[in-house]
C-alpha cells in the first residue's frame, strides 16, 4: 500500500480494527514515516484527554422527571389529533358515504358534452367556408397556323436554238482610232447590238445544284471561292525586312495593365512576334523579350490587332513582324 492509503487506516489501526496483516504493515509504515507517526501520537493524545474528563451519570430523579415528561408529551397528543384532524377536513365536501349515485350519472354526461362541444367546433368551420375567392376567366386568342408555302415553279423549258433571234446590225462608223491612244467616243450609239443567247444553262437553276455553278464556287469571289489563289494552295508567311516593310496596323486595342504588376510597379518592355494571315489578322504571337508579369497581357492585346493585308505580285500573303508592347505606370 502507498503512504496515501495508509495514512487513511491509521485511526482504524489506533482503534485495532485491522486485521493482522495490514496491522503489521501499518505499524511498519507509522515507524519509517514520520508524518504518520504524528498522525498516530495525534489519535493517541486526544484519546488521553477524552480519559481525563470525568463522566457524571444521571441520578434515579433525573430518570422519573423525564419519564413524566414524556408521558405528558404522549398524552397531550392523543387529546388534541381528532381535534385537528377534525380542522383539516372541515372544508372538504367530499363524503365517501354520500353523493355516489349521483356522480356515477354526471360523469358520463360531461364526457358526452365535452364530446359534443368539440364536434361542433369541428364542424361548424366546414358549414360556413365563407366567401371563396372568384374564378377569373382569361380569354385567350387562337391564332391559325401559318399557310403553308406555295409549291415551286416547274422548271422553265429550254429555249430552243432553232429559234429566230433579231440581230440588230452595229453601225459602223469610221473614226480615225491611232493604235496605243485613248479616244473618247464622238457619238453615243443609239441601239446596242444585243449578244446571241445559248443554250448554256437552265432558267432557275437546277434542284439541288451549286451557286454559282461550279462544286466550290468561282475563283474570284463568290462562295466556296479562293481569294486570289489556286483551290488547296497554302502559301507560307514571309518575314518582314528589306524591301518587305511591316504592314500598316488598322485596328489596335491598348494592354491591359496587369493588377498584380501595378502593385509591384513594374513597367518595362515586351517584344513579341506575331504572323498575320492573308486577311490582316493576328493568328500567333510568341514572346521574344519577355516580362514575366506582363507577357500574357501583351499576347492578349496583340492577338486583337488587324493590319492592312500584305499583297506580293497580286496575291495576299500571311507575314511575320515583330511587335513592340510598352507598360508604363502613369
Amino acid at each position: 500500500m502507498n503512504h496515501d492509503e495508509i495514512k487513511k487506516l491509521i485511526s482504524a489501526y489506533h482503534d485495532g480494527e485491522l486485521p493482522e496483516k495490514k496491522m503489521e504493515e501499518v505499524r511498519k509504515h507509522i515507524e519509517s514515516c514520520p508524518e504518520c507517526h504524528r498522525d498516530l501520537d495525534t489519535f493517541q493524545h486526544i484519546d488521553r484527554i477524552s480519559s481525563e474528563i470525568p463522566k457524571e451519570e444521571p441520578n434515579s430523579h433525573y430518570w422519573e422527571k423525564m419519564l413524566a415528561h414524556i408521558r405528558s408529551e404522549i398524552s397531550d397528543k392523543k387529546s388534541i389529533s381528532p381535534l385537528k384532524e377534525t380542522k383539516m377536513y372541515k372544508d372538504s365536501f367530499f363524503r365517501k358515504e354520500k353523493n355516489m349515485g349521483i356522480k356515477a350519472v354526471v360523469f358520463p354526461l360531461t364526457v358526452a358534452a365535452h364530446a359534443m362541444v368539440i364536434l361542433m367546433l369541428l364542424i361548424f368551420p366546414l358549414l360556413n367556408p365563407g366567401d371563396l375567392p372568384e374564378v377569373q376567366v382569361y380569354s385567350a386568342f387562337l391564332a391559325p397556323p401559318p399557310p403553308p408555302p406555295p409549291p415551286p415553279p416547274p422548271p422553265a423549258k429550254k429555249r430552243s436554238s432553232s429559234k429566230s433571234v433579231t440581230k440588230i446590225q452595229p453601225v459602223k462608223a469610221q473614226t480615225n482610232i491611232q493604235p496605243g491612244q485613248l479616244v473618247a467616243p464622238v457619238d453615243i450609239p443609239d441601239e446596242i447590238a444585243e449578244e446571241e443567247l445559248t443554250d448554256f444553262g437552265i432558267e432557275g437553276g437546277v434542284e439541288g445544284g451549286v451557286e454559282g455553278g461550279v462544286e466550290g464556287g468561282v475563283l474570284g469571289g463568290v462562295v466556296g471561292g479562293v481569294l486570289s489563289g489556286v483551290v488547296g494552295q497554302v502559301e507560307a508567311p514571309i518575314r518582314v525586312g528589306g524591301s518587305i516593310k511591316r504592314p500598316k496596323l488598322i485596328y489596335s486595342v491598348p494592354p491591359e495593365y496587369p493588377e498584380i504588376a501595378r502593385q509591384a510597379r513594374v513597367e518595362g518592355v515586351v517584344i513579341v512576334e506575331a504572323t498575320t494571315d492573308i486577311y490582316g489578322r493576328v493568328q500567333s504571337v510568341r514572346v521574344l523579350k519577355s516580362q514575366p508579369l506582363l507577357d500574357e497581357a501583351a499576347k492578349d492585346a496583340v492577338r486583337q490587332w488587324v493590319y492592312e493585308p500584305m499583297v506580293i505580285n497580286g496575291r495576299p500573303r500571311p507575314v511575320i513582324f515583330t511587335v513592340t508592347v510598352t507598360f508604363e505606370l502613369k
